[in-house]
């Protein structure tokens, strides 16, 4: 009981027992320290500083930009700022009422003041369980943000394929004519049959078709990015994707399902959410007896004003909160059965994208090894044999065709090892470089080894 009585005074001293650090503040140090950025807080009317649109932007900027100006994001902010405002409801104590009655008989006026005496020690525990609830609301939208983070990158990378494979279609459409044209003058004086010549006509108009159909998903994707971003841009604007080929190397698997255990913001947040729901619960279970102090004072008697005081009780007879406590219960059964969920997500996610990760890597690896190096000689053995005579021009226009395809292959790899990597830093909640670092930080929060 004097432990409860100190809880309680330090609750009334401070407007509150439980503090949260989940503000926007705490979101933003978070965010700088698994990827590097932050939002903009609440503004949001200009770019960052560092970013220049009109020479293209990598992958950093579009991060950057991204968490600045995504109105997705900034509505997700705003369930902090709902979450800290129901906190400092929930530490203030339940308002006295004070009701006035006029003059009866001989007495002039009555004053009655109730004042609401169960918000005292209901008070630490619907506190608790708003912090808690504050806390989970600080976590999911920190979750929201590396979502937002991935699509991005994988925004990013989509606009880079689709301009690549928009300049290869291109140059392919263009051998294909090439290959059609000489065709078709070799056809009239009858080195090229009617039927070879139709199929390679019919090769150039696919080509074609498919050059378009490249040029239609660059601005598609480019359109995809900019709303992502929202910032204006026009049809003919230069925004382009940039960026470097190098990808970093993850650790094993049973490491980065280590980190994602304790750096996964979802993960904290049903971890959370079974901490708000059992103080819930004992909230309710101090809500069956509700008392308050009655003070009446009463104008206009002949040795002037009375004062009476008394109390008021609801006699829990019949109910007796037991819904309450029933409901607060099952939530907290639901939100461990969640918790468990997540945490068996968290191990198949970071699983899954490890694969993946891990095959696209092996994929682009022995492309450029094998693949790449055989077209290369193929092409020069066809331009040399062109040059001495022994190559027709079809065979080196053939090759050349042949090693776009590889060129666009590759481009594609690539844009998979990357997909791969933003899908696997979004499982582990961190890049590959701070991962570490988040979790030892997690861990000594919880006071885990």
């Amino acid at each position: 009981m004097t432990g409860r009585l100190a809880i309680l005074i330090a609750c009334l001293s401070l407007s509150g027992c439980a503090t949260t650090f989940r503000d926007r503040g705490w979101l933003d140090r978070q965010l700088h320290d698994r990827i590097g950025f932050s939002t903009c807080g609440r503004s949001r009317d200009a770019l960052p500083s560092d970013v220049r649109l009109e020479d293209g932007v990598d992958e950093a900027e579009v991060v950057s930009v991204a968490l600045c100006r995504n109105p997705a994001l900034r509505a997700e902010l705003t369930r902090i700022d709902a979450a800290l405002a129901t906190l400092d409801e929930a530490r203030r104590p339940a308002n006295p009422q004070l009701s006035m009655m006029g003059p009866i008989g001989p007495i002039t006026a009555v004053a009655t003041l109730l004042v609401p005496l169960e918000s005292l020690w209901q008070m630490p525990n619907r506190t608790e369980a708003a912090a808690r609830d504050a806390d989970v609301a600080g976590e999911a939208v920190l979750m929201r943000a590396l979502d937002l983070v991935r699509d991005a990158r994988l925004l990013h990378v989509e606009l880079g394929l689709a301009a690549d494979r928009a300049e290869v279609r291109a140059e392919l459409a263009r051998i294909a004519a090439e290959i059609a044209r000489i065709a078709s003058v070799r056809a009239s004086v009858g080195e090229v049959s009617p039927l070879e010549e139709r199929v390679l006509a019919a090769d150039a108009r696919t080509s074609a078709d498919a050059s378009d159909l490249a040029h239609t998903e660059a601005v598609m994707a480019r359109a995809r990015l900019v709303a992502t971003l929202a910032v204006d841009d026009t049809p003919g604007s230069s925004l382009r994707a940039m960026f470097s080929t190098d990808v970093a190397t993850p650790p094993g698997l049973r490491e980065l399902i280590g980190f994602a255990r304790v750096a996964r913001p979802d993960a904290r947040s049903a971890e959370l959410a079974i901490s708000a729901a059992t103080a819930r619960a004992g909230w309710e279970r101090s809500r069956i007896v509700n008392l308050g102090a009655l003070v009446e004072t009463q104008w206009g008697q002949p040795a002037g004003p009375a004062l009476r005081l008394g109390g008021r009780a609801d006699l829990p007879i019949f109910n007796q909160n037991q819904g309450g406590v029933g409901r607060a219960e099952a939530e907290v059964e639901r939100a461990t059965a969640q918790h468990e969920m997540v945490a068996r997500t968290v191990i198949m996610e970071v699983t899954l994208a490890h694969a993946r990760f891990e095959q696209a890597t092996r994929s682009r690896q022995r492309f450029e090894t094998e693949v790449l190096p055989a077209l290369d000689a193929a092409l020069e053995m066809a331009t040399h044999g062109f040059e001495t005579g022994d190559q027709p021009f079809l065979i080196v226009l053939d090759v050349q065709r042949r090693a776009g395809e590889a060129r666009l292959r590759r481009a594609e790899l690539i844009a998979e090892q990357r997909r791969a990597l933003a899908e696997l830093e979004r499982a582990i909640g961190a890049r590959l470089q701070s991962a570490a670092q988040v979790a030892s930080r997690a861990r000594a929060e919880r006071g885990s080894p």
